[in-house]
């Protein structure tokens, strides 16, 4: 747990202006947007850009009220995307979606496992399908009791922001000592009071904002194309007149060294060469000028 990285989770209880966050080390804003389907946050656009102009990354969340209704998760996912679209606060596709599923305040998260894993899933699928990184925020003892972790991190990765506060006073630091024992943490909530200043103190573990290296292109290969080109060629070795311009193709005939063949155009390949050669009835028979080492299996005379 080598990687450690500071940042702060904001609502409307919090200013507009975060830039003394990051002034006292928070290099990353977590902003809530959304809560249910009406609730949007009227200070998020002003958060956003706050973080942006102090140069902390930015990310976002959902408040969630869907409790263990796969349909209504899915109409909340919708909301949220919707207003992390905005022109104002355009959430990065490079960054994360949170989903903060706790009991209370419009949500009912006291079902099984059962019930309540298959919810969260089908809103965390709608968000990585719309293109952002997803994870999901919960307390400690709710996601041990009442979520199917297990599932959420084998399909999403390291992907939970857990709360789990070890003292009820100002914190400055997170004492590892602490930490919550569980599979697929990559943020943790260790108080609610970060330095004094009322927020909530979170310190990432995994690299939030790692992007990972584009591919380089493939390099295609250009087409070939057939040239029009007359001449003769003559033969060093036997060959095949094959029916269209494939080492696999049927064989019209085998022609024996020195034989002449008479030809109208010329495909030339990265090493493979092929000549035409009109023949009755509008057909073409095809012959090897160059095999696939590029060397020479006759004399072509133009």
């Amino acid at each position: 747990m080598a990687f450690r990285q500071y940042g702060v989770d904001v609502a409307s209880y919090q200013p507009s202006n975060v830039g003394g966050y990051h002034g006292k080390g928070a290099s990353f804003c977590i902003v809530k947007l959304t809560q249910g389907t009406g609730y949007s946050n009227p200070k998020a656009a002003g958060q956003v850009q706050s973080a942006r102009n102090n140069h902390m990354y930015v990310h976002a969340y959902h408040y969630a009220e869907f409790g263990s209704s796969v349909s209504k998760a899915k109409k909340e996912a919708d909301y949220f995307i919707s207003k992390a679209k905005q022109s104002n606060i355009a959430i990065a596709k490079s960054r994360y979606l949170w989903l903060d599923y706790e009991n209370g305040n419009g949500n009912v998260a006291t079902g099984s496992k059962e019930a309540n894993t298959p919810a969260i899933i089908a809103f965390m699928e709608a968000i990585k399908a719309a293109g952002w990184h997803v994870g999901l925020y919960s307390g400690a003892s709710l996601l041990r009791t009442n979520i199917d972790t297990a599932k959420v991190v084998k399909k999403f990765g390291t992907c939970l922001w857990v709360a789990s506060y070890p003292v009820s006073e100002a914190v400055s630091s997170a004492d590892f000592n602490y930490f919550p024992s569980m599979d697929g943490v990559a943020v943790w909530q260790f108080t609610d009071n970060w330095k004094g200043l009322n927020v909530d103190g979170n310190v990432a573990v995994i690299d939030l904002h790692k992007v990972a290296a584009k591919p380089a292109p493939k390099k295609s290969k250009p087409a070939s194309k057939w040239v029009k080109k007359s001449g003769v060629f003559t033969l060093k070795k036997a060959l095949h007149l094959h029916k269209s311009p494939k080492i696999t193709a049927g064989s019209i005939a085998k022609l024996k060294a020195g034989d002449v063949v008479s030809f109208d155009a010329v495909l030339q390949g990265p090493k493979r060469v092929w000549l035409r050669q009109p023949r009755s009835g509008g057909k073409y028979g095809y012959i090897v000028a160059q095999d696939e080492n590029g060397k020479a299996t006759g004399k072509i005379k133009y």
